[in-house]
């Protein structure tokens, strides 16, 4: 009989021992089996990729535009949004050298981008218009620099609506009706071959 109860109680022993056991490593499993699942559903990287652009900047003399070629990097399986805001960006930038002016005050931000239609419309902080510089040729310069530029690097559209902090303006310094959406304008890039 005491064979019998001293096989019970080891028994009972060992089944309150896993019990303690399982009590203490269950949120270790628990977290070590969220961490594989968090790694196996990751998606793999993705590098970015190199794009070349044309962006269009000003003459010294601030009256025409000069087309400019610049790589950047964009995400692999980035949207349209995002890469019309990437080039808008890299516009505002400014340009790498001497022989260009910027176009568009440093201070302003894109708001938000999004496409209608043939349309971009292209949302900028009021810094566009607080901080531009003004003129007749200044404010032609700027409202089609960002125009052209959209328009070469993304063809499958014909227009541009520039917004500012969220609404259409009529002006962004009282010379150019910048109301509606507005094509490209071949007349004002400087023509390399003069």
């Amino acid at each position: 009989m005491g064979n019998l109860k001293r096989k019970i109680f080891l028994q009972l022993a060992l089944i309150i021992l896993a019990f303690i056991i399982g009590i203490l490593i269950a949120p270790l499993v628990r977290e070590t089996a969220y961490q594989i699942k968090s790694w196996v559903g990751k998606e793999k990287f993705q590098a970015p990729v190199e794009k070349v652009v044309i962006l269009y900047f000003s003459t010294p003399e601030g009256e025409e535009l000069i087309p400019v070629k610049r790589k950047i990097w964009m995400e692999k399986e980035s949207s349209i949004n995002n890469e019309i805001k990437k080039v808008i960006e890299e516009l505002i930038k400014g340009p790498e050298s001497d022989s260009s002016i910027p176009t568009v005050p440093p201070e302003t931000k894109v708001k938000a981008i999004y496409t209608r239609g043939d349309t971009i419309y292209v949302d900028f902080s009021s810094s566009l218009v607080e901080k531009h510089p003004g003129g007749t040729s200044g404010e032609l310069v700027t409202v089609y620099s960002i125009v052209n530029t959209l328009l070469e690097n993304f063809p499958r559209y014909s227009k541009v609506q520039l917004l500012i902090e969220g609404s259409s303006h009529h002006t962004l310094a009282g010379h150019i009706d910048i109301r509606n959406p507005l094509s490209r304008n071949e007349g004002l890039i400087k023509s390399l071959e003069r």
